[in-house]
C-alpha cells in the first residue's frame, strides 16, 4: 500500500469493521463521538469511510477502541483479495528479512560498541600528536630564522 492509497484503505477497513458489527454510520458516529467526548455526525463517518476527511491519530485510536480493533490493522491493513498461500509465502519472506535485519542489527551494535571504545583513544592520540606537531613547528620556525631562544637571567 502506498501513502496515497492509505486514506482509501483506512476508510474501507473502518467500513468493513462497522458492517461486521451490523452498525449504521449513525451507530458508529454515536459511539465514536462518545469516545472522543464530542458530537460526531454520520456524515463525518461517511467522509472517513470515503477517504474524504483526514483522520488525526487521536481519532484513529478512538475508532480502534470503538470498533474493538488493534490500531495496527487500521494503520497497516492486510492486503485485500490475496490467496492464503500467497499471504503465507509473504509472511515467510518477511520473517526471513526480519531475521536478517536482526543479525545485521547485532553486528552493527557490536561494531558500534567497539568504535565507542576506540574513539576516545584515537581522539586522545590525535590531540597529543597535534600538540607535538605544534611544538615541532615552533622549534622549526625558530631554527629557520636563525634565532635561538635564550633567556637572560635577571640582574640583581
Amino acid at each position: 500500500m502506498t501513502v496515497e492509497e492509505f486514506p482509501q484503505v483506512f476508510g474501507r477497513t473502518v467500513r468493513a469493521a462497522r458492517e461486521n458489527r451490523m452498525w449504521t454510520q449513525t451507530d458508529l458516529a454515536a459511539r465514536f463521538g462518545q469516545a472522543l467526548g464530542k458530537d460526531v455526525s454520520a456524515l463525518a463517518v461517511s467522509r472517513i469511510e470515503a477517504a474524504q476527511r483526514p483522520v488525526p491519530l487521536a481519532e484513529v485510536a478512538a475508532l480502534a477502541q470503538v470498533l474493538n480493533l488493534e490500531i495496527d490493522p487500521l494503520l497497516n491493513p492486510a492486503p485485500a483479495d490475496v490467496p492464503p498461500a500467497e499471504l503465507e509465502q509473504r509472511a515467510g519472506r518477511v520473517r526471513e528479512e526480519i531475521d536478517q535485519l536482526h543479525v545485521q542489527e547485532v553486528q552493527l551494535m557490536a561494531s558500534f560498541a567497539s568504535v565507542k571504545q576506540q574513539l576516545p583513544r584515537v581522539r586522545d592520540r590525535k590531540d597529543a600528536l597535534s600538540r607535538e606537531l605544534q611544538a615541532l613547528e615552533r622549534v622549526s620556525r625558530k631554527d629557520d630564522s636563525g634565532e635561538q631562544e635564550h633567556r637572560e637571567t635577571p640582574e640583581r
